[in-house]
């Protein structure tokens, strides 16, 4: 029997819902999250929209068969078409248009790469934001992603669960260079470690600063001193239903690597071609580690209260955190 997870499900916060480069002008994509089935489609204009996938009208799924016209996707069934706003604009017959015919759609933010959606148990409006994060002088994003069972809170925790970095990961000399600070919906806090044979071979001591915003996107910002090497890790966590989650993990290296720092013999490839060697490299570590965890995600029980030891790290400080993103009657299990 699979442990039971004691975690609400759905906590309040921006989850990711695709990559910009899944969903083309035009594209319809038919999804599950929070438990429910949704409707991903991207406008003429460009605009993406995330909105319930039954039309109001006589129920038929905007997600097989429904296509987008211009700022509008239209169902199949009857031809409804409804804005990004989730109003019924138009109707085959020319009649009057039902007022009641509004689809929920969800508040979505689209910044480098992702496109993201918020959601909220009570349905609020977003009193808050991940970052945009500057695009140029980086690569694009390599990406992969896997259904597991799981939770964001658990995923995220792993951020600050110092005692596993060894045990699961085999990083060795771990030292925390910033204690774990909170503002709001925000978590940083900023480690060194150091793993034999991770990079072409060598050792290799790297340094780590977690941004969490909310518990569905962390962003790693990964430093390698000794090459002068710097990339972004983002770890993006949605859930699908009450047991499972949709994991992304992508990485982007800024474009301003010192090859000959790396390796003498790089200096002699072309810049380009050894941005795209590195960013691989990176990514394939990233993916190596979080597939590490899969087996303890899928398979573990959520301990509250915990039973903490010295060298576990702010498990306890990041708990304290994650409950604000919970509506309060749920919170006296978090």
């Amino acid at each position: 029997m699979k442990a039971e997870n004691l975690l609400p499900p759905f906590p309040n916060g921006w989850y990711a819902v695709s990559l910009s480069q899944a969903l083309p002008v035009g594209g319809v994509r038919p999804l599950q999250f929070m438990g429910e089935q949704v409707v991903l489609f991207r406008t003429q204009g460009g605009e993406p929209c995330l909105v319930d996938a039954y039309c109001p009208h006589l129920g038929a799924h905007l997600g097989y068969g429904g296509a987008v016209v211009d700022e509008t996707i239209r169902c199949p069934f009857h031809g409804f078409c409804y804005d990004t706003n989730g109003r019924c604009v138009s109707t085959p017959y020319g009649s009057h248009i039902p007022p009641k015919a509004v689809a929920h759609t969800y508040p979505l933010k689209e910044c480098h790469g992702l496109i993201l959606a918020y959601h909220h148990a009570n349905g609020e409006a977003p009193s808050w934001a991940p970052p945009t994060l500057e695009v140029a002088g980086w690569s694009s994003l390599l990406s992969q992603e896997w259904t597991l069972r799981g939770h964001p809170q658990e995923t995220t925790e792993n951020s600050v669960d110092v005692g596993h970095f060894s045990q699961i990961h085999g990083y060795t000399a771990v030292e925390m260079l910033q204690e774990l600070v909170t503002e709001g919906p925000y978590l940083n806090v900023r480690y060194a470690m150091s793993r034999n044979g991770a990079f072409f071979g060598r050792p290799v001591r790297a340094e780590f600063e977690i941004h969490a915003y909310g518990l569905g996107y962390s962003l790693v910002e990964l430093t390698v001193p000794t090459y002068e090497l710097h990339s972004r890790l983002f770890v993006l966590a949605t859930p699908i239903d009450r047991q499972q989650i949709r994991l992304r993990v992508a990485v982007q290296l800024r474009q301003d690597t010192r090859p000959a720092r790396i390796h003498p013999l790089l200096a002699l490839a072309p810049r380009s071609w050894v941005n795209r060697l590195l960013a691989r490299q990176t990514f394939n570590g990233l993916v190596r580690d979080v597939q590490q965890d899969f087996m303890i995600w899928q398979h573990k029980r959520y301990v509250q209260p915990p039973i903490l030891a010295a060298g576990d790290g702010p498990v306890g400080k990041f708990r304290i955190w994650a409950r604000q993103f919970y509506p309060e009657a749920e919170r006296v299990h978090v």
